[in-house]
């Protein structure tokens, strides 16, 4: 019996294959035959995603987060997590993500403009797209997130933070066996390796100049408030800290450390999910020209010209439909695992059989059993999409199928945020910044693809493209770009 990674391309092929047979809700044996549940019911997943307490990440998961960003939002659960949800959400509402807007037009146009440079030059046209998001990504967190400057897109590779990040990702991407078996074994976390000694020094590194952006932060908003002014610093962690000062009951309020840990969750929730996200766009629209074709045609002639603001990008219809087609067709993430905290039945829509032909409608799990909560899986399902799910049609969007009302989450009827207490909470951000990206590249740049070249799937902490023939390069996405040509 040929036995799959379940979190590897073919695992997450196989997934959508068991459930062709066995149903929107079945069981099976993991790693050392740990127990897994895998259900694409709409009623239970937002049963979980809204139960958090009863269904919070595994131990093992919150742990290996917690290396990488401390004990920040991503990693926090229960009355931790509640409470520095309170404290960051107002920094996260409309009127603070319409602050930043410039912010995304500024590097957004800075790499439309690299491109167009790169291709005065370049014979075949043809750019690796997701090295260059991935920088402009960074640069835009950087800035947004808590006013630092990488300055990626003009070549600076010497930041220490950004530096320090990217091995710590880096490392995450591309889990060992070591790490594998860590996950099951926390005892192992205490075996000495090169990449341990690396991640440890790229940490410290991140620790101190993040103590720094808080200490000058922190003495910025007592200056203005000695000179009764209101400090000009609209990022997050600004607008953050702010938040914390403000909260009237000590209690509530984050500790430094708490802080601390929210910069690298900027780093890892804002940076290579929306890079990964609109790379992915790009491939769709090499993929599909008449689409292309289409939004070009609605981004030239809205008459909005190089910077709208936020209120005018939501206002465009096909831009919306497309960018919402590319989170369901090209989900970032795959799946989300969960871990009941003890014994529990869920509901469910549509009642199932058991092996043994009893039927039920409701699924019972032990304390300790944990749950597939399968995004990419949920998106392709004809039940929901109709029979043309597969197909990249962004026009479904302008009247969805009665099914696709069912479907929790917290941008409508997509997983891709989650739902409930734990969904994202800079999902405005990560939509609005795709938004300027693809709008400042197509009204300025066609993209094709070579048809002889074959791209895959390397799953990690993010879905990230590869040529299916060079797996040794790592991850790419090279597009043919021309020039767009306006009479």
């Amino acid at each position: 019996m040929k036995r799959r990674f379940m979190g590897s391309g073919d695992g997450l092929k196989l997934q959508g294959q068991w459930m062709e047979t066995y149903g929107s809700t079945y069981s099976y044996r993991g790693f050392l035959l740990s127990y897994r549940l895998f259900t694409a019911d709409t009623r239970a997943l937002t049963y979980i995603m809204t139960q958090t307490d009863t269904f919070p990440k595994p131990d093992s998961v919150r742990k290996g987060l917690a290396e990488v960003v401390g004990y920040g939002l991503i990693s926090a659960e229960g009355d931790v997590h509640k409470r520095q949800r309170r404290i960051m959400s107002p920094s996260f509402g409309p009127a603070q993500i319409r602050e930043l807007v410039p912010i995304f037009w500024n590097r957004a146009n800075k790499l439309r403009d690299i491109w167009l440079d790169i291709l005065k030059e370049s014979p075949d046209g043809t750019i690796n797209v997701l090295s260059w998001l991935s920088r402009a990504t960074l640069d835009i967190i950087g800035a947004a997130g808590f006013d630092h400057h990488f300055n990626s897109l003009e070549g600076n590779d010497k930041d220490e933070l950004s530096a320090a990040f990217k091995k710590i990702f880096q490392s995450s991407q591309s889990p060992g066996l070591l790490a594998l078996l860590t996950m099951i074994f926390p005892i192992l976390r205490y075996i000495p390796t090169q990449r341990k000694r690396e991640v440890a020094a790229s940490l410290a590194s991140m620790r101190r100049i993040g103590t720094k952006l808080i200490a000058d932060k922190k003495a910025a908003l007592e200056r203005d408030d000695k000179m009764g002014s209101n400090s000009q610093g609209r990022d997050l962690l600004t607008l953050l800290i702010k938040s914390n000062i403000q909260s009237e009951n000590a209690a509530h309020r984050m500790s430094d450390e708490e802080v601390l840990s929210q910069i690298s969750t900027f780093l890892v929730a804002g940076h290579e999910t929306t890079s990964t996200s609109t790379t992915w766009a790009l491939y769709a629209l090499a993929k599909h020209p008449r689409v292309q074709r289409k939004l070009r045609e609605e981004l030239l002639e809205c008459g909005l010209g190089d910077e709208p603001g936020m209120t005018e990008l939501d206002k465009l219809p096909y831009l919306d439909h497309f960018i919402r087609e590319c989170l369901r067709v090209h989900s970032p993430v795959p799946n989300v695992p969960r871990e009941a905290t003890h014994d529990v039945q869920i509901p469910v829509s549509k009642s199932y059989k058991d092996k043994y032909g009893v039927e039920h409608n409701y699924i019972s799990l032990q304390k300790g059993d944990m749950i597939i909560v399968p995004i990419m899986t949920l998106h392709e399902m004809k039940e929901i999409w109709g029979e043309d799910a597969a197909e990249f049609r962004p026009e479904r969007w302008e009247r969805l199928p009665e099914a696709a009302n069912e479907m929790p989450g917290v941008l409508g009827h997509l997983m891709t945020f989650i739902h409930g207490q734990r969904s994202c909470i800079g999902y405005r951000f990560s939509i609005i910044e795709m938004k300027a990206l693809i709008y400042s590249l197509v009204r300025s740049i066609e993209f094709s693809i070579d048809p002889k070249i074959l791209i895959g799937i390397t799953v990690g902490a993010v879905i990230r493209p590869h040529i299916a023939s060079e797996r040794e390069k790592g991850n790419q996405m090279p597009l043919i770009c021309k020039p767009v040509s306006v009479i």
